[in-house]
């Protein structure tokens, strides 16, 4: 049975890691191709990016344009625009059973995170993206993710 996207939206890292070990706990449903394991390890990926540097950039006018725009629409919304994943951060956890391993890592890059005081340097597509943003869109992408997979208890 296909489980539809839930919409899900997130303000703090605790959220997030309340909803990674709920849906771990109860078991889940995917509506799209990534189980638990490979959107953990795809968070943590885009998470330590942001802290360490992702060692590239799209180009300034669709940084100062496009990007800026979009940013500025998903914290308005509070929804993150899918598109396509960038191939260095695409998942290489294989699917099947989930790795606990994988799923701890990005639990404290998570806390990580939420304490990271900045600066986001040379983010790849935004320039001076300020550390809240960059946490809240963190958050947001979260929501995205893990809006695709659905918990076998119901409650959200």
């Amino acid at each position: 049975m296909s489980a539809s996207k839930r919409s899900l939206d997130f303000h703090t890292d605790q959220e997030v890691i309340d909803e990674i070990n709920r849906i771990r706990d109860a078991g889940y449903t995917k509506s799209k191709n990534w189980n638990l394991t490979q959107i953990c390890e795809h968070l943590t990926a885009t998470m330590r990016g942001g802290m360490d540097g992702f060692g590239f950039r799209v180009p300034w006018i669709v940084r100062a344009t496009l990007m800026k725009w979009m940013l500025g629409r998903m914290l308005k919304n509070r929804k993150m625009i899918s598109g396509p994943t960038l191939k260095q951060l695409k998942p290489t956890s294989p699917p099947g059973e989930d790795d606990n391993e994988v799923i701890e890592k990005c639990i404290a890059t998570l806390g990580e995170a939420a304490k990271f005081p900045g600066p986001i340097n040379d983010y790849p597509l935004l320039d001076n993206l300020g550390v809240d943003d960059w946490k809240q869109l963190m958050w947001l992408h979260a929501a995205h993710h893990l809006g695709f997979l659905v918990a076998n208890d119901t409650s959200t």
